[in-house]
């Protein structure tokens, strides 16, 4: 019988709905299924590491996209399978790899047992090293991350950092950005820096643009700069809609290694966590994560 061992993060937004409909139908699937609460920031990673030295065949992360950023880097380029139930403010991932939020579905996902290579981003800022699988970044969306409490996320869900934006929209962290990808360097003026490894990112079910996919090799990169709230305003709408390439404002490439530098410097995220400050270096290790999901549309 297979051994899975599911992490799951007690903390997240949801994450107490449904995990039990999700337990029985895993085991109704064959698996021999322990549940495992994480207690702080980080700990999934500890517990993965530690469920893979006790024999585990499979590691089931339980929460968002921070809890399986948490857990992911133990699986990467191991070869080993990770299962995702999906939960927490938001998770992206399960979204891109069309994984269903509801509980037996996902369960049902990880029991057929098909699994997609998809690649992770490696994101070192002043806060450390930190793994990506949808996004990551510097600049004004990092800086609402940052601002948003987790006790805010847990309660208002994706609906918490409209409360942050509001606030930082008088006073755009607008700066000077060096932005070197694989060797081709651009200077401008810029309110965000994204590196895309996801085309949806926020849950509109749009991508912000068609060549982002997740097992192409390449993270691709967008430079956005805006000197007004109107204007920060009309990008957001632009990629959200999937038109932002070619815009006024928008710089657009892709590579496998990105260098970010800023002055004043920037707060950074990853994954919709915040992570330090630029300057930020992210480099992509391709292929590196065998997700079970449904077969790629």
């Amino acid at each position: 019988m297979t051994k899975a061992v599911v992490i799951t993060n007690p903390t997240a937004s949801r994450a107490s709905r449904g995990l039990k409909r999700a337990l029985a139908r895993l085991r109704a699937g064959g698996l021999a299924v322990e549940v495992v609460p994480t207690t702080e920031p980080g700990h999934g990673a500890d517990l993965a590491l530690a469920a893979i030295a006790a024999g585990a065949d499979l590691i089931v992360a339980h929460g968002g996209d921070g809890t399986i950023m948490d857990v992911a880097p133990a699986l990467a380029q191991t070869g080993r399978p990770l299962g995702i139930l999906p939960a927490g403010t938001g998770n992206r991932l399960a979204d891109n790899l069309d994984i269903p939020w509801t509980p037996e579905q996902a369960a049902d996902v990880i029991v057929a047992g098909r699994w997609r290579a998809v690649d992770l981003g490696r994101m070192t800022t002043t806060g450390g090293v930190r793994h990506f699988a949808v996004a990551a970044g510097c600049g004004f969306d990092a800086e609402i991350m940052h601002r948003t409490r987790p006790r805010t996320k847990r309660t208002f869900g994706i609906g918490a950092y409209l409360a942050s934006a509001v606030g930082l929209a008088m006073d755009l962290p607008r700066g000077h950005v060096r932005v070197d990808i694989d060797g081709v360097v651009f200077e401008r003026e810029a309110v965000t820096v994204l590196l895309a490894n996801c085309g949806v990112i926020i849950p509109t079910g749009r991508k912000f643009a068609e060549q982002i996919h997740l097992d192409d090799g390449f993270l691709d990169v967008f430079i956005l700069d805006a000197a007004t709230f109107a204007g920060a305003v009309r990008l957001a709408w632009l990629l959200a809609t999937g038109r932002a390439t070619g815009e006024k404002g928008v710089t657009v490439g892709r590579g496998r290694c990105i260098r970010v530098t800023t002055e004043p410097s920037m707060a950074a995220q990853a994954d919709g966590d915040p992570w330090g400050r630029a300057p930020l270096t992210a480099e992509l290790l391709a292929g590196a994560l065998h997700v079970l999901a449904p077969a790629a549309r």
